[in-house]
């Protein structure tokens, strides 16, 4: 053990030490593997994120009583889950660039990037199986499904542009708040909890994953491409109408330069950096963080009532860190 770096947030230092067990449970399924496999897997996981999503079900399990032999490989396999769902987003938006970092597009074809991620979906589901839980094993293959059903309603939306307010709530909960709720509740089932802790538990991870989601397409339009590792306004690039954008709307609803960048290949890139350049200097970057805090005022709300340990106070702590987050 420790022979990988363990990159997570200050404080998660309670759980430091289940951390660095997941962490090298992650780098297991690039050991022994094909040997140009095992380095694509160590990069994906090394440019990795702060380990939230484990961190969750760690968090969720300390209510009850909990077998970290059950828990630990959740936490490793919602990260997995997490990761897989990356390769392939990455490939279908045509990303290059990641956290700041090269994506797989950059050196390696669709039918390989596609295989890596089957792959790591597979480690996954193995990985669940471990707690040899049906109910959690079924909240994971449910989410799995409805991570994909999103993913699979946005790339057939041939009129992203009409986009409402509704569709992305819908979308946010499929892409991110629905890991953040399975991660929750899957911690809370496997410690043995009542049904009622399970519940709250599942809704501030719901809630959590949406202003979580919601400050990530703040960042993409006000945020420092040097910090943020990614161009300004890459969402619209891609494709994608966001919050910031659909309150804009609202008080400009004139879409015909939305319409143009989808529509239209002329001067799409000019079009795109005005449009990113009007929301950004516009009140509805304000108006998107405020539904932020909505959202995280209601995920501290679902746990008030539960005990009060030092790992509430850090799931607490996490949904002040990550509305305040500038990356």
């Amino acid at each position: 053990m420790g022979r990988w770096v363990l990159k997570t947030l200050p404080l998660f230092e309670p759980i430091r030490e289940e951390l660095q067990v997941v962490e090298e449970t992650l780098h297991l399924a690039a050991h022994g593997e094909h040997e140009r496999l095992g380095e694509i897997l160590n990069y994906l996981l090394d440019s990795g994120g702060k380990r939230i999503r484990p961190a969750l079900v760690i968090l969720a399990s300390k209510f009850h009583d909990h077998d970290a032999a059950r828990v630990l490989p959740l936490a490793a396999a919602v990260e997995m889950l997490h990761t897989a769902t990356l390769v392939h987003d990455d490939l279908v938006d045509g990303s290059l660039l990641r956290r700041g970092s090269p994506t797989l597009n950059v050196d390696l074809g669709a039918g390989a990037i596609i295989l890596v991620g089957d792959y790591l979906f597979a480690w996954a589901a193995d990985l669940a199986a471990a707690t040899e839980s049906v109910p959690v094993v079924d909240i994971f293959a449910k989410t799995l499904m409805t991570i994909c059903r999103g993913e699979i309603t946005h790339a057939f939306d041939r009129d992203g542009w009409r986009r409402t307010k509704e569709d992305y709530y819908h979308s946010t909960y499929s892409k991110t708040a629905s890991l953040f709720a399975a991660s929750a509740q899957s911690g809370a089932l496997l410690s043995g909890a009542p049904d009622a802790t399970v519940q709250a538990l599942r809704e501030y991870g719901c809630k959590l994953g949406m202003a979580f989601q919601i400050v990530d397409d703040i960042l993409d339009f006000v945020g420092d491409e040097d910090v943020v590792g990614k161009p300004i306004g890459g969402d619209l690039r891609q494709g994608t109408v966001t919050l910031p954008l659909l309150l804009f709307l609202e008080e400009h609803p004139q879409t015909d330069l939305l319409r143009a960048i989808f529509e239209q290949q002329d001067d799409r890139e000019e079009k795109t950096r005005a449009l990113a350049h009007m929301v950004r200097s516009s009140p509805a970057i304000a108006a998107a963080r405020e539904e932020a805090q909505r959202f995280t005022i209601e995920s501290k709300q679902a746990i008030e009532d539960l005990s009060r340990n030092p790992y509430r106070q850090v799931m607490l702590d996490l949904a002040d860190f990550l509305l305040e987050r500038r990356r």
